[in-house]
C-alpha cells in the first residue's frame, strides 16, 4: 500500500472503474461450483485486474474482495490471509512476471500481448492457484492425493481453458474498445508502426 498509486483513486472515473472491478471479482469469486464443501472451483479474473491497474492496485483489489467475502461467508476471517495469498498474490505475481518477461524478450506485438498476457497468464495463474490450494488441503489432511487425482486434478484443463478464454476475450475487448483502461497496454509499443 505504501507504494501503490492510491492518488489515482481520487479521480472519479478511475475509482468507479476500480471499485466496479472489485465488485465483478466479488461476484465472480462467489459464483462457484463445488466438488466438496472444501473444494470449490471459480474463475479468478485476477489477471484482468492486474493488466488493468498494475500489480500494486491488483493486490489492493484482491484484499478488498477477500475482506468482502469474509464478511459475506459463514467462515468469517479464518482463512482470509490464505485465500488472499493463494487466490490473489500468486496469480498477480505470475501475471506481472509474464508481462515483464514479454515486454523484455518478446516482440512488441498486439497478438503477443493478448495471447501471452491475456490467455496464457490467466490460464497459468488459475492452475497455480488451484494447485497450491490443493497442496494446502493435502498438508492440512482435508483430503488425500488419491482423491485429488481422481476428483480434482482432472478438472484442471477445463479450468485452464475457461479462465484463459474469458480473460483473453475481456482483455482483447478492453484493448480494442477502451485501451486507456488497461495500464499495461501502450499503443506506441504494441500498435505504432506495426
Amino acid at each position: 500500500l505504501w507504494r501503490a498509486p492510491l492518488y489515482k483513486l481520487k479521480n472519479n472515473q478511475f475509482s468507479h472503474l476500480f471499485f466496479a472491478a472489485c465488485v465483478v471479482l466479488f461476484l465472480l469469486w462467489n459464483s462457484r461450483v463445488g466438488v466438496l464443501p472444501a473444494l470449490n472451483f471459480h474463475l479468478l479474473g485476477v489477471t484482468i485486474v492486474t493488466l488493468m491497474f498494475g500489480w500494486r492496485l491488483a493486490l489492493l483489489a484482491v484484499a478488498v474482495v477477500v475482506v468482502g467475502i469474509a464478511f459475506y461467508s459463514e467462515d468469517g476471517f479464518i482463512s482470509t490471509g490464505l485465500n488472499a495469498l493463494v487466490m490473489g498474490v500468486l496469480p498477480v505475481v505470475l501475471t506481472q512476471g509474464l508481462l515483464v518477461l514479454c515486454q523484455r524478450y518478446l516482440p512488441h506485438n498486439f497478438f503477443v500481448y493478448v495471447y501471452i498476457n491475456g490467455f496464457l497468464a490467466a490460464g497459468l495463474s488459475i492452475l497455480l492457484a488451484y494447485f497450491v490450494g490443493a497442496l494446502v488441503l493435502l498438508s492440512s489432511d482435508v483430503t488425500s492425493i488419491g482423491w485429488l487425482n481422481y476428483q480434482y486434478f482432472p478438472y484442471f484443463p477445463l479450468i485452464f481453458f475457461s479462465e484463459a478464454f474469458l480473460t483473453g476475450l475481456v482483455v482483447t475487448a478492453l484493448v480494442v474498445l477502451k485501451p486507456d483502461w488497461v495500464c499495461s497496454f501502450d499503443d506506441n509499443m504494441y500498435l505504432k508502426n506495426k
